[in-house]
């Protein structure tokens, strides 16, 4: 009689230990893959921000000044580019792409035109940490951007009241504390503070929630003149905006319009710390000044943990921690032509070209 031997094998209990091992390793492994995947995008938003310094330092070094953050032809009712070109359309040629600078300018169309040129999506103007691409708010689609022009301390905005929405041209200056401002161009021998010490650029997410991190909660009643950063704050949750807070629902969210310079779109102020409120004082409609015209506290934001990163005007890239020094947020925002240091701290002196403070570590 022949013999049959059981072929040896796994029991069930045995299986399911490999089972539960290999799902233990896997969780474990998952956050450190996120965070090397964070990591990777981290580096490339920064060498975004590096690409930015050089190419504004080759602006300055061809033209002897910066460029604006708002600029162009035309009226605010007609023609051309109805003076809403941004800064980052200026250093397009220092970019490699002065074949798009090119055709924009022969174009001499306003930057919310649906030409292929303004909808290009262009590598550098979007840090991959940004992964949306709907816009909480309406409008077609536009040019994405991560990133923005600081404006400094004071509350920024795009047009004069009420003589600029009647169709006069946009041709006074509006200069303001940081080193962007709409048609004043700064040199560099304007930044008495120190370039080292001075925020050229920041990271500025393009948000995809209404009450997301990056959209703009509306002051209806308030006054720039005589606004509580705190009550721009007190609408944030950390994460999210409050329930209570107002959000902005007219035409295009801030980050889907590279190509236009107002201050919705492309100012950063260093008022409230990074990944706090952003906020849109004054009507949301653009009809009556308001929306992509008006004033507001154009707060720095970022998908990175813990901060946002800045390039200085001395070309190098910092990261900004949300738990820097802001001095004290209950004082009123200093005026665009007003001198003398920031009431906001560490943040606010980093904003200013010329307020005089002195910088230690940040």
């Amino acid at each position: 009689m022949r013999l049959v031997q059981k072929r040896p094998g796994f029991t069930l209990i045995e299986l399911l230990v490999v089972i539960a091992i290999i799902a233990i390793l896997v969780s474990l492994l998952l956050p450190a893959v996120q965070q090397a995947r964070e990591a990777a995008r981290r580096t490339q938003c920064k060498n975004n921000l590096k690409q930015f310094g050089l190419a504004l330092h080759n602006y300055h070094d061809v033209y002897n000044r910066f460029c604006s953050r708002q600029t162009g032809s035309g009226t605010t009712a007609s023609g051309g580019m109805r003076g809403r070109m941004s800064g980052f359309t200026a250093i397009l040629p220092f970019l490699e792409q002065k074949n798009l600078y090119e055709t924009m300018v022969s174009e001499n169309a306003a930057p919310w035109a649906n030409l292929p040129s303004l909808n290009m999506k262009l590598s550098a103007f979007m840090c991959p940490s940004d992964v949306g691409e709907r816009q909480p708010a309406g409008g077609g689609p536009r040019g994405l951007i991560s990133y923005a022009m600081c404006s400094g301390d004071a509350i920024e905005k795009s047009v004069f009241e009420p003589e600029e929405r009647t169709g006069n041209t946009f041709n006074r200056p509006m200069p303001n504390r940081g080193i962007f401002g709409r048609m004043v161009c700064y040199r560099m021998r304007d930044i008495t503070d120190g370039t080292s010490n001075t925020i050229a650029y920041s990271e500025r997410q393009r948000p995809n929630d209404v009450r997301g991190k990056g959209m703009p909660a509306v002051e209806a009643a308030g006054d720039e003149t005589a606004f509580s950063p705190l009550t721009c704050a007190a609408y944030f949750g950390g994460t999210r905006y409050i329930d209570s807070a107002i959000m902005f629902t007219q035409d295009t969210s801030p980050g889907y319009r590279w190509a236009d310079g107002s201050a919705f779109f492309n100012a950063m102020s260093t008022i409230l710390p990074p990944n706090g409120a952003t906020c849109l004082i004054g009507d949301a409609a653009w009809q009556t000044g308001g929306g992509h015209y008006g004033p507001g506290l154009w707060t720095a934001t970022s998908e990175h943990t813990g901060g946002v990163q800045v390039t200085l005007a001395d070309g190098s890239v910092r990261f900004i921690s949300e738990n820097i020094d802001t001095g004290n947020l209950s004082v009123n925002a200093p005026l665009r032509t007003e001198i003398g240091p920031s009431p906001y701290g560490v943040w606010g002196a980093l904003g200013t070209r010329s307020g005089g403070e002195v910088i230690g570590e940040f």
